[in-house]
């Protein structure tokens, strides 16, 4: 009986993803028998801001950040680093002053900003905050019924604002204010008009950002560039409270050798350890155990340290170092920080200079000429904005030199044989 062979041509292609099925059967074939096996650990999340036009095609919103989320970032990174936080208050106290005034004497047009009774300090205390921390802020302007009487300003929470996909020019034509923007969907986001002098809508949104590279929506803080150190130092702190909480797991190792209970008993057993032994209020007390021999005893034996204390130790200096260079100041000392084996600094007055001159003046300038434009869009009268500063340092460099009034009438010559005579004696 004749045999018929039929040859059949396969592509390249076709033979690549062959061999690869090969390869990963036999791959899987092989890791069945090994006892050794590699776990893939998620990997870091960096904390970005991006504007994602891409994601939300759906929505007339472009999306601040990952999940649309980048705001609340930044507040959860301000509240749980200290050094941080440390950073971000001194300048904020530093920038808003003690109050603000204008320079014609006109200090009534800074009463009286909205229905509420706020003051234009109270909107400029809690916009620098803004700010600091999302690199804009952003104001509700309320036209009255008769333009001509100018507008009401309340503050809005930038956190809360969304923009909207800009025009053919690049403008944003209107913003979306959301209570919660985790849940939207409960939430609704509302739409509110920019602000627009020319336009007829009563309730606009005033949003000042200033220039990011690449950004054509959100601006980026200015302390961006050490976004991972303080991630990290977050982490650190971190890692030394679930050591502490969780202080029995990593430290001791227990091994009952009277048998394998049941899964019930296991459990149990685990739980009255967890429940005895962990935590930071255990130290003192006493482990006892009963058995009938020395087969059957536990095991316990303490599990050496690796050291990884110190090294966090370490490395939580030179994150601090990083989140201070990124906030632009020059000495821990001013904001409240000891470094070590210094009794003091004789360059803190310098270090205050530097701080005040390149951070904080800088910042008042800014924000000053946007609430200057303001109040010439309210009052049709331009204004100067003067800030009475806040004293960082009340205490006197040297003491004051005390200086004797000379009396032009007595005789102040100087006898040269007196002072030679003394100078021999």
């Amino acid at each position: 009986m004749d045999k018929i062979f039929t040859v059949i041509r396969i592509s390249w292609s076709t033979r690549r993803c062959i061999k690869k099925d090969i390869f990963m059967n036999m791959n899987e074939s092989v890791n069945e028998n090994n006892i050794l096996k590699v776990f893939d650990f998620a990997p870091a999340q960096v904390p970005l801001i991006e504007e994602n036009l891409i994601v939300n095609t759906r929505t007339p919103w472009v999306y601040y950040g990952v999940a649309n989320l980048a705001p609340q970032e930044l507040i959860r990174l301000y509240n749980t680093s200290p050094t941080h936080r440390a950073c971000i208050t001194s300048k904020w106290y530093g920038t808003r002053g003690e109050d603000i005034r204008l320079t014609s004497g006109e200090n009534d047009r800074l009463v009286m900003v909205n229905s509420l009774g706020d003051k234009m300090y109270d909107l400029w205390n809690k916009t620098i905050l803004d700010f600091l921390l999302y690199g804009s802020f952003a104001i509700n302007c309320v036209w009255r019924r008769d333009r001509s009487m100018g507008f009401e300003m309340y503050y809005m929470d930038m956190s809360k604002l969304r923009a909207e996909k800009s025009d053919f020019h690049d403008r944003i034509n209107n913003w979306y204010y959301c209570a919660d923007w985790a849940f939207p969907k409960k939430f609704v986001p509302r739409k509110l008009p920019a602000f627009n002098p020319n336009t007829e809508e009563p309730s606009q949104v005033f949003v000042y950002s200033t220039h990011s590279a690449g950004n054509n929506y959100y601006s980026t803080p200015t302390f961006w560039g050490a976004a991972t150190a303080i991630s990290t130092q977050i982490e650190i702190f971190n890692w030394h409270f679930n050591n502490i909480v969780n202080g029995l797991s990593p430290s001791l190792f227990v091994g009952i050798n009277s048998g394998v209970p049941d899964p019930e008993q296991r459990e149990q057993i685990y739980n009255n350890l967890l429940a005895k032994y962990a935590g930071s209020n255990t130290s003192g007390k006493l482990f006892l155990t009963f058995s009938d021999g020395k087969d059957q005893a536990p095991t316990i034996e303490p599990i050496p340290h690796n050291g990884s204390d110190s090294m966090w130790t370490e490395l939580n200096d030179m994150v601090q170092q990083a989140i201070l260079t990124a906030h632009q100041i020059s000495s821990p000392e001013l904001l409240g920080i000891v470094t070590p084996g210094q009794l003091g600094n004789p360059d803190h007055l310098e270090a205050q200079d530097h701080f005040f001159n390149l951070v904080i003046k800088p910042l008042q300038r800014e924000v000053k000429g946007v609430f200057e434009r303001l109040l010439l869009l309210r009052d049709g009268k331009p204004a100067e904005i003067e800030v009475d500063q806040f004293e960082m340092v009340t205490i006197a460099d040297k003491a004051p030199i005390k200086v004797e009034e000379i009396d032009e009438k007595k005789d102040v010559s100087v006898d040269e044989n007196k002072i030679l005579d003394e100078t021999i004696q």
